[in-house]
């Protein structure tokens, strides 16, 4: 992952127009034929630690375990059975097939909240309890057959 920063050097050190960092060097080229088309941003690759790596792994997880509970609700709705979770029975009501939409968007959004805690360790936490659906359901998968 790169970062592209440009320095003015009109500027002291400390003031906020002193370092300008780009996410992308298209957002540099926009900024720059804006404010100063004769500057350059030079690329810096961000060297990222162990922790960002494992709250990218605990967040993608987060995702995986939702699809994971879709699936197996779905499984379970096949069976006969009924949600019992009563927002989501509430959707499964009124949209029928279309649940999935507030579904995933709750993970989405519940991604979003953890992407943004610095604490790998709360979102492990939440991880594990995003398994306690998953697991009930491949439970009452299993006690029906």
């Amino acid at each position: 992952m790169k970062v592209w920063i440009y320095t003015d050097t009109s500027k002291i050190v400390g003031d906020p127009e002193h370092l300008k960092v780009f996410a992308t060097n298209e957002t540099a080229q926009v900024w720059f034929k804006q404010n100063n088309p004769e500057a350059v941003a030079f690329a810096y690759e961000i060297i990222l630690g162990p922790r960002y790596l494992a709250k990218t792994f605990l967040v993608l997880s987060v995702l995986l375990l939702g699809l994971a509970d879709v699936f197996t609700t779905n499984t379970i709705l096949n069976l006969g059975f009924a949600e019992l979770n009563p927002f989501m029975h509430v959707a499964q009501t009124w949209l029928g097939a279309w649940w999935l939409i507030p579904k995933l968007s709750l993970t989405y959004f519940m991604m979003w909240l953890l992407w943004r805690s610095n604490n790998p360790y709360n979102i492990a936490i939440v991880v594990a309890f995003c398994c306690t659906p998953v697991l009930n359901n491949l439970v009452i998968i299993a006690s029906s057959r």
